[in-house]
């Protein structure tokens, strides 16, 4: 009798320490599988903030950012001891504790093995599902680096102590991988290409994180590589330019009747730009100099680049060479234009507008009506209205107008796009759209339309 109470004392304390190594067991699952999704989530910026203000986790952190290879290898053979450990103490633990409940009912005896074994399996692997699984990966998901820094400390210590093995089951998982071409890398390749980086500015926008005007303006900056100098250049026929023997009373003249302060300077025509003068050095002359000088004594340097030259090279150029204007060439030599520092920072900004410029911004109503100049670059014309002018060559809405219609424009012409778009011309500026009005299809207007 007394060996039958001690048996039973003993398969009771058995049975306890068992569910509690089996709950141990489950809470360690969930921080191996918190501790892997939190490291993948994370952004590796924030380690590094974190570190450089002395925090040694993240600096753990980073180092296991460093070998993620290695580091999801011992993720995965702790989630593997846990689950192990789990099916050989707790289910046996849980279908003993199910057995002796079943045992006072009215279940025959002979079932109960059965229904124990199923129950004990259900609920182990319910547990294991959702308290090991799942709600520690929504945790991480949620808080990357706070998860990923509250369990640095234990799971450093655990990749230090079993790091032989995980090193030697991280090799031959790794050859599996090169058998199919594959070659395993370490670290996380963490760059973006600028598509992707616009992609997650629009998304940061979405969310409230940043700002419209600071997204629109990042924005700019990434697309500066894919606008070349001929898209932002002042082209040639709007050029304001003197012969090199112009006065220093004409240069005056000129530089009070178009506000501006570099003018360009050329011999014989302007396909032979020579220099660029500056406003400024005929201002420090004395009066008397300006009766004999010519802007020819004036002149200063003006780089030449192609037309092709992308704007984000083009704005180091310039930066380096200390010029705030360049002369841009055509494929034959040639004059196409000029472009300024302002012009590349208005790319960045928007229009910088001062007291000698013309009101040219684009005007709309709630109608989903638009009246552009017929300049405006049509990738800025999308980013206005939301239009696709497909096909083409051209950069501007006026060259546009001109290859769909197959000739010179006129006051009224009017294009309709495949989705329903209308451009109408307004007015004309010598041979090209002076105005253009845009309209949105009926069924795009935010108006009502009676």
């Amino acid at each position: 009798m007394m060996l039958a109470v001690a048996a039973e004392g003993i398969h009771g304390t058995f049975s306890l320490t068992a569910l509690l190594v089996g709950m141990a067991l489950l809470v360690a699952n969930g921080a191996f599988v918190a501790a892997e999704i939190s490291l993948l989530a994370a952004r590796r910026t924030r380690f590094e903030e974190a570190a450089e203000a002395g925090d040694r986790r993240a600096g753990r952190a980073l180092t296991a950012h460093k070998e993620l290879s290695v580091t999801f290898s011992a993720a995965q053979l702790g989630i593997t001891m846990c689950s192990l450990g789990l099916g050989a103490i707790a289910e046996p633990a849980v279908q003993a504790l199910f057995a002796d409940w079943l045992g006072l009912t009215a279940i025959p005896a002979g079932v109960i093995p059965g229904v124990s074994l199923a129950a004990a399996l259900a609920l182990v692997v319910f547990l294991h599902m959702v308290v090991g699984e799942m709600a520690p990966k929504n945790l991480a998901l949620a808080r990357p680096e706070g998860v990923a820094l509250g369990l640095m400390r234990p799971f450093a210590a655990f990749i230090l102590v079993l790091r032989p093995l995980i090193l030697f089951l991280n090799w031959l998982a790794n050859v599996l991988v090169r058998l199919v071409r594959v070659e395993p890398v370490d670290e996380r390749q963490l760059v973006h290409t600028p598509d992707e980086l616009a992609l997650a500015l629009s998304a940061s926008q979405d969310l409230g994180t940043i700002q419209a005007q600071d997204a629109r303006m990042m924005g700019a900056a990434l697309r500066l590589s894919a606008i070349d100098a001929e898209s932002a250049m002042t082209p040639r026929v709007d050029l304001d330019a003197l012969p090199d023997t112009a006065t220093i009373d004409e240069l005056l003249d000129l530089a009070a009747e178009t506000g501006h302060t570099r003018i360009p300077v050329f011999h014989d025509d302007v396909d032979h730009i020579v220099g660029v003068v500056h406003v400024k050095d005929a201002l420090i002359r004395d009066v008397d100099d300006g009766v004999t000088l010519t802007v020819n004594e004036l002149l200063r340097p003006i780089p030449a680049v192609p037309e092709s030259r992308d704007l984000e090279h083009l704005m180091r150029d310039m930066l380096d060479a200390h010029s705030h204007a360049v002369l841009v060439v055509d494929e034959f030599g040639g004059t196409a234009g000029l472009l300024t520092l302002e012009d590349v920072l208005e790319e960045l900004v928007g229009e910088i507008a001062d007291e000698f410029d013309e009101q040219e911004s684009p005007r709309g109503d709630q109608e989903r009506v638009w009246i552009v100049q017929g300049t405006l670059r049509r990738d800025e014309l999308n980013r206005l209205t939301g239009i696709e002018l497909e096909g083409g060559e051209s950069e501007t809405v006026s060259g546009y107008l001109v290859e769909k219609l197959g000739r010179l424009l006129t006051v009224g012409d009017l294009w309709t796009t495949e989705d329903g778009w209308r451009l109408t011309v307004h007015s004309l500026e010598g041979r090209r759209a002076g105005e253009v009005e845009i309209t949105a299809p009926v069924t795009e207007r935010t108006g009502p339309s009676d």
